[in-house]
């Protein structure tokens, strides 16, 4: 009984929150359905009848649980994703419980579950997933996780909680330790062989900043790099303990940049994925390899590649009022390097910069001064920063050579936006690189257009 009052007050709770728009719909349903019955995620995830895929690390999770769900549906299987990118307990129960019938029955083959690093734990211990896919871990949000050797170990806490096998980036060291230990059947590696960008591609930033892993996660001793691909990502080795990047199981042999898109060679496949920046490449590389895991079939990749559209702000397009306009993420500092390298490429650009400092984007926005906002050093178009911490993020780029008169600050987000959009020529995109909370202000206010 207490399962079925959950389930219905958890739906009654999303219904009424889209009719008055309280929100999002995306946590308080489950909030509510969980207070009711504390196991419901668990009662829910335990219905899917073929693999549940846990997938989890700094970057990059919303776009690669998207391109794995949408391979599921090629494949012509019924898929339960957490689309939305609410990847926290209730988060998730909400999107488990949207797609079951007033009963708790859950129609579906495969689950593929956004999790957020800290929740790893709690998530796998709830829905036992088959595979945990890492994408990778870069410094995000401090206050709340600490470095990066505290959310290695949650997500090695997760993985053996959740006692399923692991698919792992051979090119983020601290990534492939998580595997250190661990049977090999257990352990599934990706990565990227070679790289090339267009002529016109800035990839080195004016000023240097230091890579955030130089260490051996093992021993702690220096790290030689015969390539770095981006951040700390790269070919590997330690001199000292033996540690070197893993073997990959699916390895992009090639990848083609360009500023809209990029080609793909692995294994047998040549794959286009119609988003920019290496790192896209890397969610799209991490996917495929999940795919591969649960048996898909090598003819479902490309069919949803070719009309796969990206979620709201991560590299989402869009055309309003009949100018383009481009949402890119931002929320760490090496996320925001590539993010700035697909802007800088762009000849015909404004930008938005939207920073917020709620729980949810990390209080500590020190991060600021850690990406490298000199690569935007070159513009000559005005720069609009807006949200609760625009003038900081105003004097952030001051300090990155960008003179004053062409800082333009306005606090109210939906003001600045509509400010840039109206000041952005036709032939030109507005790029709008909002923090997490920013984001889903921006979402709720053009979802309605």
């Amino acid at each position: 009984m207490k399962t079925f009052l959950a389930v219905v007050f958890g739906k009654l709770t999303a219904h009424v929150s889209r009719l008055f728009k309280l929100g999002s719909g995306t946590s308080l349903p489950g909030k509510v359905a969980l207070k009711l019955d504390p196991h419901l995620l668990s009662r829910l995830g335990k219905q899917v009848r073929k693999k549940r895929i846990c997938i989890t690390g700094t970057n990059g999770k919303s776009t690669t649980a998207g391109l794995l769900s949408a391979f599921i549906e090629s494949a012509r299987y019924p898929v339960v994703h957490n689309q939305l990118g609410a990847n926290m307990v209730p988060g998730i129960t909400a999107a488990l419980l949207a797609k079951s019938s007033l009963t708790g029955k859950l129609n579906a083959d495969y689950a593929v579950i956004e999790a957020d690093e800290a929740s790893l734990p709690q998530v796998a211990k709830a829905i036992q997933p088959d595979w945990t896919v890492v994408t990778n871990l870069f410094r995000d949000q401090l206050d709340r996780y600490g470095e990066l050797d505290t959310t290695a170990k949650l997500i090695r806490e997760g993985i053996t909680v959740g006692r399923g096998g692991m698919i792992l980036n051979a090119d983020d060291p601290m990534v492939a330790a998580i595997g250190t230990g661990f049977a090999a059947e257990q352990v599934l590696y990706y990565g990227v062989n070679t790289v090339t960008y267009p002529a016109d591609f800035s990839v080195d930033c004016p000023v240097s900043f230091p890579k955030e892993v130089m260490d051996c996660p093992l021993c702690q001793s220096p790290l030689i790099y015969d390539l770095f691909l981006y951040g700390h990502l790269g070919h590997y080795r330690c001199e000292a303990c033996g540690f070197s990047r893993p073997k990959p199981w699916v390895e992009a042999s090639h990848i083609e940049i360009s500023t809209m898109e990029s080609t793909l060679t692995l294994n047998s496949l040549t794959l286009t994925l119609k988003l920019p920046g290496l790192f896209n490449a890397y969610n799209l590389i991490a996917a495929v390899t999940a795919g591969l895991a649960i048996d898909l079939p090598l003819t479902s990749f490309e069919p949803a590649l070719a009309t796969y559209h990206s979620i709201f702000g991560r590299a989402e397009h869009q055309v309003i009022d009949g100018k383009s306009i481009r949402i890119f993420l931002i929320k760490n500092p090496t996320g925001a390097m590539e993010v700035l390298k697909v802007v800088s490429a762009d000849p015909k650009k404004r930008i938005l910069i939207i920073i917020n400092d709620n729980y949810a984007d990390g209080r500590d926005i020190s991060w600021l001064w850690d990406a490298p906002f000199e690569f935007l050093s070159t513009v000559q178009t005005p720069i609009t920063v807006s949200g609760h911490r625009a003038e900081d993020m105003a004097v952030r780029l001051k300090y990155a050579g960008i003179s004053e008169d062409r800082i333009k600050t306005e606090p109210v987000i939906m003001s600045a936006f509509q400010k840039a959009l109206s000041q952005t020529p036709s032939d030109e995109t507005l790029y709008v690189l909002p923090t997490y909370t920013a984001l889903l202000h921006l979402s709720q206010a053009l979802g309605s257009r």
